[in-house]
């Protein structure tokens, strides 16, 4: 294999970042910038951009570098970058991957090929050869509900020793997916609750991280969620706080669980960023901007915690 590397202590509240946009669509790296700035001001400890939430898939390869480029600039070294390299080709993935490499991110967030679903033998040796070209640590990033692959477990375990994954973000409804990870894995590889429905539960059984939705919008909370979870065992104040995002979590997830995906969970994020005055723009179609009640139902729901 590659160098040695590991993922290994790796923990906290990462956030996806939103990747900014100008009225016609052209990128924004200045609205990027001015994202990053917010999630460090909120105290936000780690970042892992371009994985879903940055919406790669509506951009070039060499535009999802320079976004990236902006991202590793505004940070400064401050937080460490999982950078979301993942593509369904091989090469392109690759590609990507030196590119983050060359700008020091700490490791590669990468998820499973997509939308020809190919077969686990395929996904593997994908992730093999990332790993052998590219040397960086990478963090599997299991999201079914949009590929339409799911690593179990006990897969992960297997490519665990084989030194090609170092840790993974399950994007996935079902808590005991970290149960069983960290029953199989043992303690010191990183699992990350990848979906907030279940973030709450998935902190109190041992996952050392949380990247998804709400920590994009309400990094502040989410953190705190997590240290009180996590580092002071604070059951009791985290089980208040939680009540207090549930709101936030049901706007974000009620059309994707109802399978309308209207309002979608990338506008709603996008939305509270505007909300706040953060020049992030629209998406690039064909998604669009949630519609004006719902706009009004997240205002209101951010006024309530205190974000607004």
């Amino acid at each position: 294999m590659a160098e040695a590397s590991s993922l290994k202590g790796i923990k906290g509240v990462f956030s996806p970042t939103i990747t900014a946009f100008h009225a016609d669509e052209s990128l924004n790296l200045n609205g990027v910038k001015k994202y990053v700035r917010f999630l460090l001001d909120q105290g936000m400890e780690g970042l892992a951009p371009l994985g879903s939430g940055g919406e790669p898939v509506a951009m070039r390869p060499e535009e999802r570098m320079r976004v990236l480029e902006a991202i590793v600039e505004e940070t400064a070294g401050k937080v460490p970058i999982l950078a979301g390299t993942g593509d369904y080709s091989t090469a392109t993935t690759i590609e990507l991957s030196l590119h983050a490499k060359s700008l020091g991110c700490r490791g590669l967030m990468i998820i499973t090929p997509f939308l020809l679903i190919p077969p686990k033998r395929d996904v593997f040796h994908h992730l093999c050869r990332v790993r052998e070209k590219v040397g960086l640590p990478i963090m599997l990033y299991d999201v079914p509900f949009t590929t339409g692959i799911e690593i179990t477990p006990e897969e992960l375990k297997k490519w665990s020793d084989e030194d090609v994954v170092h840790g993974v973000k399950w994007s996935h409804a079902e808590v005991n997916r970290i149960h069983n990870t960290r029953l199989l894995c043992g303690p010191d590889f990183p699992v990350f609750a990848g979906n907030d429905l279940i973030a709450f539960e998935g902190l109190a059984d041992g996952a050392q991280g949380w990247i998804s939705g709400v920590p994009m919008m309400v990094p502040r909370l989410a953190v705190k969620l997590r240290r009180l979870l996590a580092e002071e065992h604070n059951l009791q104040a985290a089980r208040e706080l939680w009540y207090k995002l549930l709101p936030l979590v049901r706007l974000e997830f009620g059309a994707a669980s109802s399978g309308d995906w209207d309002p979608h969970i990338i506008s709603i994020c996008r939305e509270a960023a505007l909300l706040r005055g953060i020049p992030v723009g629209p998406s690039r179609l064909p998604l669009s901007p949630v519609e004006p009640p719902v706009r009004e139902q997240l205002r209101k729901i951010l006024m309530s915690l205190g974000e607004l």
